[in-house]
C-alpha cells in the first residue's frame, strides 16, 4: 500500500482576501488534492517596500487546506531573471519556520516554471527533497528570454516529474529539449456543481438583461494575448444592431490593453454595446454564461484554457482558436467553432453561424464531464506516487 504523501506546494498565482479570483484553478486543484494527501501551501506575494499601494493579504476563508501567505521581496520590472532567488529565500524562510516534521520526507510541488519552479528547485536541492514541477502556458513566453530559459531547463532536469496542462506544452518543452518521458499531461479540471447548465432566461432576468439580446460572453485576464482587440474588430459590424451585447469578463493585467480597448470602443460606435465588468467570482461568471448565446475568447496562447472548458460545462458553445488545447475539446459544429488565428473576418462569421446553429446544451455540457478537479487530482497523486516509488 503507497503511503499517504506529503506535499508542500508553492505559487505566486493564488486566490486571495484581496484578489479572490485571481489563479482560482491552481486552488481547485489543491483542494481536491488535499483530500489524498497532507498538504501545506505557500502563496509568496510580490513586494518592494517604497511601492505603498499593497495591502496586507489574508488566505480566503474557505480554504480547506493549510496555505500561508509570506512577503517575498523582488524588484518590480527590472531584473526578472532574479525573481527565482527571490522565490527561494521566501520559501527557505517558511519552511525554516514549519515544525521540522512538517518537512521532513516531504516534496515539493511548484505550480509555473518561473519562478515558482526555479525557486522550488533550489530549495528542493539544497534540502534534498523531491521535486515537481506544473507548466501551465507562461513557460512559452519565458523559453524566449536565454537568462530565465536556461534557469528553468535546470530545474526540469532536476525534477522528479513534470506535469503540462496541455500537449502543446508538453510539445514546447520537449522541442526545448525535456525528456519526453519525464512529462505527464494532465490538463485542468472544471467544477461541474457551479459550472453546470442553467436557463438561459432565469439567468438573463437575475442579470437584469433582455432576453431578445443576442449576448456574447468572454472571460479572461484582460491581455493581448486573449486576443480581445480581436474580439473587438470581429463585432465592429455588430454596431447598428439594436439587440447586441458583448461582454468581458476579467481583471486587468495590462492596463495598456485595457485602455486600447475602451478607446476602440468608442471610436467604433461599440462604447454602449460592449460592457467591461471586470474580475468576477464564480457565482456571477456562471450567470453570465448561462445567459450568453455564445462564449467568445480569440486567444493567442494557450495552455489549457479554464474558461472554455467551464463555458463548455455550462452548456453555452464556445468560439475560439485552435491554441493550446482548444482542439482537444472544441469540435466544430457540436460544441463550438474554432476560427484561424489573428482572423477578425472568420470570427464575424463564426459569431454569426452560432446564432443560427442548433446547439444542444446538454450535450455540449456533457463533452466535458470526464474533465473534474476530483479527476485530476487522482492523476496528479497517482504520478507522483508513480515517479516517487515505481
Amino acid at each position: 500500500m503507497t503511503r499517504r504523501l506529503k506535499i508542500i506546494s508553492c505559487c505566486i498565482n493564488f486566490p486571495t482576501q484581496n484578489d479572490p479570483t485571481k489563479g482560482l484553478f491552481v486552488k481547485r486543484r489543491l483542494e481536491s488534492v488535499s483530500r489524498l494527501a497532507d498538504l501545506r501551501m505557500l502563496n509568496p506575494q510580490p513586494f518592494f517596500p517604497v511601492l505603498r499601494n499593497r495591502r496586507d493579504d489574508a488566505p480566503l476563508p474557505d480554504c480547506i487546506f493549510s496555505a500561508d501567505i509570506r512577503r517575498m521581496f523582488y524588484l518590480p520590472g527590472v531584473a526578472k531573471q532574479l525573481d527565482g532567488w527571490w522565490l527561494q529565500r521566501c520559501l527557505s524562510r517558511w519552511l525554516d519556520s514549519l515544525p521540522t516534521d512538517a518537512v521532513k520526507d516531504a516534496i515539493i510541488d511548484a505550480h509555473f516554471g518561473y519562478p515558482d519552479g526555479v525557486g522550488c528547485y533550489r530549495v528542493a536541492r539544497e534540502r534534498k527533497l523531491p521535486l515537481f514541477i506544473t507548466v501551465r502556458g507562461l513557460e512559452t513566453e519565458l523559453m524566449n528570454v536565454p537568462a530565465i530559459k536556461s534557469q528553468m531547463l535546470e530545474s526540469f532536469e532536476y525534477a522528479r516529474g513534470i506535469i503540462a496542462v496541455s500537449d502543446s506544452l508538453k510539445q514546447t518543452l520537449v522541442e526545448n529539449g525535456v525528456p519526453s518521458e519525464k512529462i505527464r499531461v494532465i490538463a485542468n479540471g472544471v467544477d461541474g456543481v457551479i459550472y453546470s447548465p442553467g436557463e438561459r432566461a432565469v439567468a438573463r432576468k437575475k442579470l437584469g438583461v433582455d432576453e431578445d439580446l443576442k449576448i456574447l460572453v468572454s472571460v479572461g485576464n484582460v491581455q493581448r494575448r486573449k486576443g480581445y482587440d480581436i474580439l473587438l474588430e470581429a463585432v465592429e459590424s455588430f454596431r447598428t444592431m439594436d439587440r447586441f451585447l458583448a461582454v468581458i469578463i476579467g481583471g486587468t493585467s495590462e492596463a495598456s490593453m485595457m485602455d486600447f480597448l475602451r478607446t476602440r470602443a468608442k471610436e467604433t460606435g461599440l462604447e454602449k454595446k460592449i460592457w467591461f465588468l471586470g474580475a468576477k467570482t464564480p457565482d456571477v461568471v456562471v450567470d453570465w454564461l448561462r445567459a450568453a448565446d455564445t462564449f467568445v475568447l480569440p486567444t493567442r496562447r494557450e495552455g489549457c484554457c479554464n474558461a472554455v472548458l467551464e463555458a463548455l460545462s455550462t452548456g453555452t458553445p464556445v468560439i475560439s482558436t485552435p491554441a493550446g488545447d482548444n482542439t482537444k475539446f472544441v469540435t466544430n459544429g457540436f460544441n463550438g467553432f474554432l476560427v484561424p488565428h489573428e482572423d477578425p473576418a472568420s470570427l464575424n462569421q463564426a459569431i454569426k453561424r452560432s446564432w443560427t446553429h442548433d446547439w444542444n446544451s446538454d450535450q455540449i455540457a456533457a463533452s466535458v464531464r470526464p474533465y473534474t478537479w476530483e479527476g485530476v487530482a487522482e492523476n496528479v497523486v497517482a504520478y507522483f506516487n508513480e515517479c516517487l516509488f515505481s
